[in-house]
């Protein structure tokens, strides 16, 4: 006898059914390896297992849809759900809001706290009063060249003109853009009403939790500004316009430089699957706004501007690693139980600047090596798994590996992908029959 109740779909009584309740743990699992239980397995294998879930998560998502028909993805919204989709956004925004005004309260932008919104500040005043932006900045402790694409604070123009505090400005965006593209993704899915319920408000929990456990890990940066631009990417893939992929990926690369590996398997996937059209067309389009956001107006007035930035990294990167501020005179950022920087610091060779290259290659190498897993993977399952998940699943574990092995494992960068992570346990779960499993068009 079928029966419609929840809690008896619940049961795993298939493999599927298996695989989906691995997503859920392993996404719990990040999430609370980022909150509650950071670094409780020390600064060595927190880490790891902060990566063991991500790639946890990636494997069970994909052996998950392995057992379900290739095309699962629904091909028209539920208009009726549209409404309420708003209202859990707005319910969860406020959620949200309430958690963060607090601190922000008591949290004024200044140098004491964070130097981040001050460099921030400086390049948009530079900007609105006709200045050269990029130029060393002289309102700080130390000589800095700016490092930061355009992307990571032209957003905060239209909040500087208005007085408005670029980290509620920030905020906004995330929970408006952001939260709004992850609504759009999810009145597509076949869900129950219950679960509908429930993963509309999993994104302010996330950010509900993560402020809760370390209150200022979005007061003294602007990153939710930089994780709605994941957002909205993670959003295009799953989608086939190609003008929001384009407008996500030039969103994504003209703010930070993480995505630069996966996008060469991306456009390869979209010249495969959609044809040479489409990828030309988004490549295109990325190229066109790269040049007229970056290139004309600032690059190419001073072509030296890239290679200095690099620079300032790596100066960066020194001080921290030399910094001598945990409990055990170790650097503080480096041993959070966020990154596996440790172990090179550590396990490395004698010199401090040969282990900080030891880990930059590593990076690359890392990089570029679980894009080629993805594309492998890609290649051998084309059959039996849409594209679109695929490409989804491989952002994640590629950003997962990425933050993995940053020079300076932030605990606000590595924030990030747990976001990608959202997006990868909406698209799994328990699916109704009807018009919402029929192939995409």
């Amino acid at each position: 006898m079928r029966t419609s109740s929840f809690l008896y779909r619940w049961r795993p009584r298939s493999w599927a059914g298996l695989w989906l309740l691995g997503c859920w743990l392993a996404g719990w699992a990040e999430l609370e390896l980022l909150t509650l239980h950071r670094n409780e397995y020390g600064p060595f294998w927190s880490p790891v297992a902060l990566l063991g879930a991500g790639f946890a998560l990636c494997g069970c998502a994909v052996a998950y849809w392995l057992h379900r028909p290739l095309h699962t993805l629904a091909p028209t919204w539920a208009l009726g759900r549209v409404p309420v989709a708003g209202l859990l956004l707005l319910a969860g925004a406020g959620w949200v809001l309430a958690v963060q005004a607090p601190v922000i309260a008591v949290r004024p932008i200044g140098l004491q706290y964070s130097d981040v919104i001050v460099i921030l500040q400086t390049y948009v005043s530079r900007f609105r009063s006709g200045e050269v932006v990029y130029r060393y900045l002289t309102n700080l402790p130390y000589p800095l060249f700016p490092n930061h694409l355009p992307l990571q604070w032209l957003p905060y123009v239209p909040a500087d003109a208005l007085g408005i505090d670029y980290r509620w400005w920030a905020m906004g965006l995330l929970l408006l853009l952001g939260f709004g593209a992850y609504q759009l993704v999810l009145v597509r899915q076949p869900l129950s009403w219950v679960e509908f319920g429930l993963k509309a408000l999993l994104p302010a929990y996330l950010v509900v939790r993560l402020i809760e456990a370390t209150p200022d890990i979005y007061s003294l940066t602007c990153e939710p500004t930089i994780i709605c631009y994941y957002c909205l990417l993670a959003a295009s893939v799953l989608g086939r316009s190609a003008l929001l992929q384009a407008a996500a990926l030039v969103l994504c690369l003209l703010s930070r430089y993480s995505v630069i590996f996966w996008v060469p398997f991306f456009l390869w996937v979209l010249w495969r699957e959609l044809g040479r059209r489409h990828a030309l067309l988004v490549a295109g389009l990325v190229a066109a706004g790269v040049v007229s956001i970056y290139v004309l107006p600032f690059l190419r007035h001073d072509w030296t501007i890239f290679t200095h930035a690099l620079a300032e990294y790596r100066i960066a990167t020194i001080g921290e690693w030399g910094r001598r501020d945990g409990d055990l005179g170790l650097p503080v950022h480096l041993f959070g139980g966020t990154g596996l920087a440790a172990w090179f610091y550590q396990y490395g060779p004698t010199d401090l600047d040969a282990r900080i290259t030891l880990l930059q290659r590593t990076h690359l190498l890392a990089s570029a090596g679980v894009v080629g897993l993805a594309a492998w993977g890609y290649h051998r399952l084309r059959q039996r798994l849409d594209y679109r998940l695929a490409c989804l699943i491989a952002l994640k574990l590629y950003l997962a590996t990425f933050y993995a092995l940053l020079q300076i494992p932030y605990l606000y960068l590595a924030s990030l992908s747990l976001f990608i992570s959202l997006f990868v346990v909406l698209m799994v779960g328990f699916r109704t029959s009807g018009a919402g499993e029929a192939a995409a068009a």
